[in-house]
């Protein structure tokens, strides 16, 4: 798999579902038993998977804030609309 293919495919994955490998891969790392090989790869993949993870977290946040400001642009628009009624 190529790094755009990788990337891809870390971008469709669910954001628990990245954190759920992020947590084996760093408990393998943990446990110290792995060959140095494997571990410098398994560091790199978790690596990647934070990355993605974070990348989600930072699309979440925005769309959070962006909801937030859509409903205070609503109430400031019914607040406007009762007080034209009156």
């Amino acid at each position: 798999m190529t790094e755009p293919e990788a990337a891809a495919d870390l971008a469709e994955r669910p954001f628990d579902e990245l954190v759920a490998e992020l947590q084996r891969i760093v408990q393998a790392l943990e446990a110290g038993n792995l060959p140095l090989e494997e571990s410098i790869a398994r560091y790199r993949e978790a690596l990647r998977l934070h990355a993605a993870a974070e990348t989600r977290l930072r699309e979440a946040e925005l769309t959070i804030s962006q909801l937030g400001r859509g409903m205070g642009a609503d109430a400031s628009d019914e607040a406007a609309a009762t007080e034209g009624d009156g």
